[in-house]
């Protein structure tokens, strides 16, 4: 458990990416595609689901976790994400979270499922593709595929 935590911990504080811990019962971001809003649902619903996230007042995703992370690719407060990498804590902080990217380059924009079971360290932005770190190695998602990788080259 302190190991999670101390994932957690490390992915908010030195990835050089926008990690934000669910901070309430309404969380809104700003992307290019407009806002998608994170609600908690008020009693969890008959699918499990406990948020729901909408973009522009219409249903996107669901989210089945009692907490979420997520990572956006902008690099400044003031500049829309175009990507924003989601785990969601189905188990809480003590199992390893469902991973979903959030593409909203796409029209529409997409949720596309990254891995059920993937604690990250650290996530990296390229133009076509996210290199994730979780448990001392690394992947690459890209074109709906996640695969190994080598790690990226420091900062």
């Amino acid at each position: 458990m302190k190991r999670r935590w101390f994932a957690v911990l490390l992915a908010l504080c030195c990835a050089n990416v926008s990690a934000q811990v669910d901070g309430g019962n309404r969380q809104s971001i700003s992307t290019v595609s407009g806002t998608p809003v994170i609600v908690k649902l008020p009693v969890t619903a008959a699918d499990g689901a406990t948020f729901d996230a909408t973009l522009n007042g219409k249903p996107f995703e669901r989210l089945y976790g009692s907490h979420y992370v997520y990572y956006t690719d902008s690099t400044a407060e003031d500049k829309p994400a175009s990507r924003i990498v989601v785990e969601d804590f189905i188990g809480g902080f003590s199992d390893a979270p469902s991973v979903v990217l959030y593409d909203f380059r796409k029209q529409p924009a997409v949720a596309l499922p990254v891995s059920d079971k993937l604690a990250i360290d650290d996530v990296r932005w390229t133009p076509s593709s996210v290199v994730i770190g979780a448990d001392g190695r690394w992947f690459e998602f890209s074109g709906r595929k996640l695969t190994r990788a080598r790690p990226p080259v420091s900062r």
